[in-house]
């Protein structure tokens, strides 16, 4: 029988990767790899390219290169996969079909929406990236920089933090492409990196971010991203105005780039640039890169290599406040790519060679060794889901004591980034948490972990894992599979099924680290206000408009706090409190029961006003379509504990309020634990409710003024050396999953 092999192609790079459970993110016709996210497919062409393998091809290329098989071996594994595919319904399919091509998308820059703001681009170059605050205000003055919009993802619908934009410049100064840099700072989501990173839609490939002092004519230097083009220049450009040279980010590896810009070079100016500098990563992917520059030598031009002595990138340098240089030539870069390869090699070799044992055959021995692995991941596993369920427990028996739920609440106003789940998790093993980060979290900023600590445990990003079910009903996840299962699950004899699973990670906390004093300006959770120091009235004002702003634009709630009728309304409407009349409420129309009316007496002051507000807002996220039987107490006492997160973050600290939050907990808290079958997840409402609203405030607001569209004006001085903002870094999480609940 012929061999289609035109079919074999079609077969879809990215239904691989949902088929064999590999992770990866999705950036508008391309997906990326979360574990080598150097890794892309292009969806439309039904490629892909490894930047830092300098590989690229079909299906079967990918096979071979991601799972390091020969490419007879990654022949098998596509006709297995394409035996799968074809036996899909066609419904199935259709998220894999190719879309138009954008071939012919022309990047167009007057199309993209920026900001007038760049206070968020600041606080991330400035706090996460280790950049002069000054230097970033020249970029942002010369237009080197912009500020995106938020936006939505198309996927989980949350909304993100708007992304730096690195413009594209051609030789007449017209824009023709971007680099996205994201400051969404979510190593769960966007992996190792931490970060999301693209590059525009039609951009113009032959081009990259580019910039230069002088006439730029005698010399290019060469780096992998924007970030590293700017360190450099920081460090080492401080009196610019003599030394006439180009940057040039390739976004990536691709050397074809440094070919167009020399040409264009040459044609500018009537000759090549006396030096090209190759400043790529201390990496094997940046040795990689320079390597056909080794031949691609021209008269009159020097090629020399340039790596940074700290870390693998010129900004880990720039935060290692080391100004350092090493210089190699073209045979030494050569040198050191070999080794590096001989070392990657032999590594991986001896990852995949068998223990020798005389008294058994390799075969049986490697399987012995795989089964003692699973066996200790298998009790790894089940230590890990103790440990979780301890705290769970814990946290739930915490539910009937006032005092422990109030210190609950006071760890989840500090804003730390995670999920509910998680934040539960955290907070039963250690409630003593204040900044809490994983190993290579603090790691990449220059902190370790203390030897000998114990983590804590939660739930990362799930993953995808294929399982076969039995005939007796049984799930069997492919890799515990015997072969005979394998085999009747691809000749479809036995079903296969998807299923989400959630891999346990470590984290620690930071007192368990080396962290000093100095360190936590760039750890510290974003404070949205200073109200701890300064509650003036502007800035109690400005908190209050971005709450009745919140619960307009996400809750589409209309907030009525001016009405001169609202105290008969209440009077009349709602029972007296040891305080007189009701000081707000919520009120559905049963006509519109998704858009809720917020009424405040308007004779309050901005701090009742405030806490009043946060309160009716709990109602309106936990309570507005609620079908659950939840008592009027229970619903009072969610909407209190909301207030008081809201209260507790933005820094107005509760002090009388505090003691009649302390009244109702003990009221209505047995009332609380007698839901014992949605106990957890009441308390996970709160949570998720008081999050939110944080987050929003954290993503509008900082230190009490309000992020607002005017350019800031830049004080004419030289660039100084580094200043760590003392009280803020990027918090970024998007706002979850937002539940509404019958409102009171």
């Amino acid at each position: 029988m012929a061999i289609n092999r035109a079919a074999m192609k079609a077969l879809p790079i990215q239904g691989y990767l949902d088929y064999k459970g590999i992770d990866y993110t999705t950036e508008h016709n391309r997906v990326r790899l979360v574990d080598h996210d150097s890794c892309v497919i292009n969806t439309d062409k039904n490629v892909f390219f490894w930047n830092s393998k300098q590989l690229s091809g079909d299906l079967g290329d990918f096979i071979a290169a991601y799972e390091e098989v020969t490419p007879k071996e990654a022949w098998v594994r596509w006709s297995e996969y394409g035996r799968h595919y074809n036996g899909q319904d066609a419904a199935d399919k259709t998220k894999y079909e190719t879309h138009a091509t954008t071939d012919n998308y022309q990047f167009n820059w007057q199309r993209w929406r920026t900001a007038q703001t760049t206070n968020n681009s600041e606080n991330y170059l400035v706090n996460e990236r280790g950049f002069d605050a000054t230097f970033v205000q020249r970029l942002e003055n010369a237009d080197f920089i912009k500020q995106g919009k938020p936006r939505q993802d198309r996927q989980t619908k949350e909304w993100q933090k708007p992304a730096i934009l690195f413009p594209w410049h051609d030789e007449n100064d017209q824009v023709v492409g971007l680099d996205q840099q994201g400051i969404e700072i979510n190593f769960e989501k966007y992996g190792k990196r931490g970060t999301q990173k693209k590059v525009a839609a039609g951009s113009d490939t032959r081009y990259g971010y580019n910039f230069r002092t002088g006439n730029g004519a005698d010399q290019l230097i060469v780096f992998e991203s924007p970030i590293d083009a700017l360190s450099y220049a920081q460090m080492h450009f401080t009196e610019p105005q003599n030394k006439n040279t180009t940057f040039l980010s390739l976004s990536g590896t691709d050397h074809q780039k440094v070919l167009s810009q020399l040409d264009r070079m040459k044609q500018l100016n009537g000759h090549l640039p006396k030096q090209l500098v190759l400043a790529m990563d201390n990496d094997l992917a940046g040795f990689k890169a320079v390597a056909p520059f080794d031949m691609l030598q021209f008269e009159g031009m020097t090629n020399i290599r340039q790596i940074p002595t700290q870390g693998k990138d010129w900004n880990d340098q720039l935060k290692a406040h080391d100004l350092a240089i090493k210089t190699l030539t073209m045979a030494e870069n050569q040198q050191q790519l070999a080794a590096l390869e001989t070392f990657t090699q032999q590594a991986k070799s001896a990852a995949k060679a068998p223990a020798t044992d005389d008294k058994q055959v390799a075969q049986p021995q490697r399987k012995t060794r795989e089964q003692r692995r699973d066996d200790r991941k298998d009790k790894s596993r089940e230590r890990n889901e103790e440990i979780i369920k301890d705290a769970l427990t814990r946290v739930q028996n915490y539910q009937n004591d006032p005092k422990e739920v109030q210190n609950y609440l006071d760890f989840v106003a500090q804003g730390q980034n995670y999920s509910p789940r998680n934040t539960l998790l955290i907070y039963g093993q250690r409630q003593d948490a204040t900044i809490v980060m994983g190993y290579k979290q603090f790691a990449e900023r220059g902190i370790q972990v203390n030897k000998g600590e114990k983590g804590m445990k939660i739930y990362g990003a799930p993953k995808n894992l294929q399982s076969i079910v039995t005939p007796e009903g049984d799930r069997v996840y492919w890799r515990d599979a015997t072969a005979e299962q394998r085999q009747q699950a691809k000749a479809g004899d036995l079903e296969t099924r998807t299923v989400k699973h959630y891999p346990i990670e470590t984290v620690f906390d930071v007192k368990q680290t080396n962290a000093k004093l100095d360190d936590l300006p760039k750890l510290l959770p974003n404070r949205p206000v200073n109200l701890a120091t300064d509650q003036s009235l502007e800035h109690l004002e400005t908190v209050y408009q971005t709450l009745k702003k919140y619960a307009q634009d996400e809750q589409h709630a209309r907030v009525v706090d001016q009405d001169q009728g609202a105290i008969k309304f209440l009077a009349d409407h709602k029972p007296m409190t040891s305080h007189g009349v009701a000081k707000g409420a919520t009120v559905i129309n049963r006509q519109k029961p998704d858009e809720p009316t917020i009424i405040l007496r308007p004779d309050l002051p901005v701090t009742d006003r405030i806490a009043t507000l946060a309160h009716e807002m709990g109602h309106t996220a936990l309570h507005q379509q609620s079908d659950d039987k939840i008592p009027n107490g229970v619903q009072e006492l969610q909407a209190e504990m909301t207030s008081y997160v809201v209260l507790k973050n933005v820094g107005v600290e509760p002090g009388d309020i505090s003691e009649k939050y302390m009244s109702d907990w003990t009221n209505h808290l047995k009332e609380f634990s007698d839901l014992k079958e949605k106990s957890p997840n009441l308390i996970t409402d709160v949570t998720r409710a008081s999050t939110s609203i944080t987050n929003y405030l954290s993503d509008r607001l900082t230190n009490g003024q309000q992020i607002t569209y005017a350019r800031r004006a830049v004080p004419n001085i030289q660039p100084t050396a580094v200043q760590m903002a003392t009280n803020q870094v990027t918090q970024d999480q998007a706002n979850e999953t937002k539940t509404r609940g019958q409102a009171r």
